[in-house]
């Protein structure tokens, strides 16, 4: 018989993704032990190298708050926030698998049995460990990553034609490359939602564009004040357009979904996005991917680096617009494999090479509940776990790294997660507190972040920013209003992301550092002003239109629903999308946007003194007036290229100066292929 190795906590899996688990426990002088292959994706891809791109997620959401305190240390003022490229992630990793090398037995885990009181996990070794606590973090099994590893894209690929029947990011990296190499490309696909991942801001406080990832703009808490406005600032139109698709051919003819139609997503699927209590429903996938307008100002001098660094263009917006994909309905696309082509209503096209992909799925091993001679099988279900770690059926058994953003990056989550599963091993106070309501915890999660609708396999894809505030709140660590006091703790607390270090500047998970990490991010992003002055026009701007709507010489039975159907459909948050961002540094272009903004932001008091010493029609007048300017003036604008989209800003991606940058990119791209 196998004797079983007796362990305090086994992690099972691990890597990187359980690093601030095993640094919490070391600090409470918990032992453990990591049982892995040593063989994870990073480290395969390195094998056949293809880390050559750029992460889709920022640094501070992608990387962890300890080590983000130590990149500070090392870089001073010089630290900035951006895109790692996958090298520069992977040396990070690297770094922590040499550092507990001594605690990580190399090997498989075949089964566990989990019993009341213990788990007994077996190797394919045929070695047993009979552990106190398990922690399961294996991630995902995806055909995507084999396709990254074994598809070598390379200049053989010029003028074929390659089907792809997976949108995701990592299919959005193949087709990039593919079309920078010449390929034609027929994405067979249900729709997808796409994000610009970087922005570039200009504004009188800045000589020059100010580089702004995403996850920095989207400001989490500002929901407390205002759920509507929230939804309509990160959405500026783009979603709302989607749910609305007639709504947005009238009034958003220039959208990446009315010019390319099978890019939207089947209404079944997009229309429950804001239809949760949370301010953003779990489980929608979503693309980012450099736009290639921002990609020009970040890249553009120093091309031929940044390429050879990783970063690469993967505009699919811009790729449909000028040809080199062409979108085919997977509800409606017969392919044939043996002849090599695609067909859909009637259109046939012949393909030379196919690429598939499939839904991720957790690479958990057999799992057996033993209890009073009886067993069972357990299977991983995002609405049965609590927070994707917690299962009401399992006893000390923690899974980490099955929860996954679809903005930010997968560490914001992991970092949260394990320390949550730290608590739960180390205090059984608190445990007892968790398991004693399961159920009920698992149920009011999914009926705040959940809509009415069936299960879908997304599910464990999550708004980031709301998960790690919600695990922020089970814990204790979490910033209240009070805590951040006068006009800049107003802005600290509204405008900042909730990336996870938000949560340690002090309480029981604190690092030191972290208030330090945070004033230099402030400083980076002019602690948030600018942020505030663009979240703060859309209450403004749906208030001069209510206001318009509510002063009318009319009825009020006409005014009721009028204002209903105006607040119901996206009419303010498509215009505030519209006027977005500037697209240059230029006094005129900052003067022609404050001579829109300063008058609505003075709406209210102003129209309110017409109404008092005028008269109710005079204040319609003016409103009315106000209303209409607004609106031509941002329609000019647009025109003109003084305004750009927040997302997919199709104008620019059908710009002389952009198509001209793509050739050169692809020139420098097959020059610095060609060397490697």
């Amino acid at each position: 018989m196998v004797q079983a190795r007796e362990i305090d906590v086994l992690i099972v899996g691990g890597g990187f993704s359980t690093m601030p688990l095993v640094r919490e426990l070391d600090a409470s002088g918990v032992k453990w032990l990591m049982v892995s292959e040593m063989t994870p994706i990073w480290q395969q891809l390195e094998a056949a190298d293809a880390l050559d791109f750029d992460l889709v997620s920022s640094l501070q959401s992608s990387v962890y708050s300890f080590e983000l305190v130590e990149m500070l240390k090392e870089q001073g003022e010089g630290f900035t926030d951006g895109f790692p490229t996958a090298r520069e992630f992977y040396a990070i990793h690297k770094k922590y698998a040499a550092r507990y090398a001594d605690r990580i037995h190399q090997g498989r885990v075949d089964s566990i049995d989990n019993h009341p009181g213990h788990s007994i996990v077996h190797l394919d070794s045929g070695e047993q460990f009979r552990a106190q606590h398990v922690v399961i973090a294996t991630a995902f099994r995806r055909q995507m990553n084999a396709n990254l590893k074994q598809i070598r894209i390379d200049q053989s690929y010029a003028g074929k034609s390659v089907a792809v029947t997976s949108t995701g990011d990592s299919s959005n990296l193949l087709i990039a490359k593919l079309v920078a190499y010449g390929a034609k490309v027929h994405l067979v696909t249900n729709g997808f939602i796409m994000l610009d991942k970087m922005f570039a801001t200009f504004s009188p406080f800045d000589d020059g564009p100010r580089f702004v990832p995403l996850d920095q703009l989207e400001c989490h808490n500002f929901a407390e004040f205002s759920k509507w406005s929230y939804r309509a600032f990160i959405d500026g139109g783009y979603i709302h357009g989607l749910i609305h698709h007639w709504f947005a051919r009238v009034f958003d003819r220039n959208s990446l979904g009315v010019r390319h139609p099978k890019s939207i997503r089947p209404h079944a699927d997009i229309r429950s996005f804001f239809k949760a209590k949370a301010p953003v429903e779990n489980g929608h996938i979503a693309i980012k991917y450099w736009p290639i307008d921002v990609y020009k100002l970040y890249c553009g001098e120093t091309l031929e680096q940044k390429i050879s660094d990783g970063y690469l263009i993967n505009d699919l917006p811009f790729f449909l617009e000028h040809g080199h994909v062409k979108l085919w309905d997977k509800a409606s696309t017969t392919i044939d494999r043996e002849t090599g082509t695609i067909s859909e209503k009637g259109e046939t096209t012949r393909f030379d090479e196919i690429i598939d992909g499939d839904q991720e799925v957790p690479a958990i091993p057999e799992i057996r509940l033993r209890s009073d001679g009886a067993s069972e099988h357990f299977f991983y279900k995002t609405r049965q776990q609590f927070l994707g770690v917690v299962s009401p059926r399992l006893r000390n058994i923690y899974t980490i790294g099955f929860t996954r953003p679809f903005t930010g990056g997968l560490n914001n989550i992991s970092e949260m997660q394990c320390l949550l599963v730290h608590r739960m091993i180390t205090e059984p106070e608190f445990r007892k507190s968790i398991r004693r309501n399961l159920k009920e915890r698992i149920a009011r999660y999914n009926d705040t972040y959940f809509s009415n609708r069936p299960h879908k396999k997304s599910d464990h894809l999550v708004w980031y920013g709301t998960y790690t505030d919600e695990v922020a709140k089970l814990l204790e660590i979490r910033p209240k209003r009070s805590d951040t006091p006068g006009l800049k703790g107003l802005i600290k607390y509204y405008m900042y992301p909730n990336n996870v270090f938000r949560f340690r500047e002090t309480g029981r998970y604190a690092v030191d550092g972290v208030g330090e990490l945070l004033a230099h991010t402030a400083k980076q992003y002019h602690d948030y002003k600018v942020l505030a002055l663009l979240v703060i026009r859309y209450p403004f701007f749906e208030l001069l239109a209510l206001g318009t709507i509510l002063l009318a010489p009319v009825p009020w039975w006409i005014k009721i629903p009028a204002a209903i159907i105006h607040n119901r459909l996206p009419f303010t948050s498509t215009l505030v999308g519209k006027f977005g961002l500037p697209t240059r540094e230029s006094k005129a272009i900052f003067n022609y946007r404050k001579i829109i903004s300063f008058p609505v932001l003075a709406y209210p008091v102003i129209a309110t003194a017409i109404w008092a010493t005028v008269g109710m029609e005079t204040a319609f007048v003016f409103s009315a007036g106000l209303l209409a300017y607004v609106y031509a003036m941002i329609h000019l604008g647009t025109a003109k290229g003084w305004n750009r989209k927040f997302f997919c800003d199709m104008k620019s991606k059908r710009s002389p100066e952009m198509v001209g940058f793509f050739e050169i990119y692809r020139a420098v791209f097959g020059r610095v292929t060609t060397k490697k």
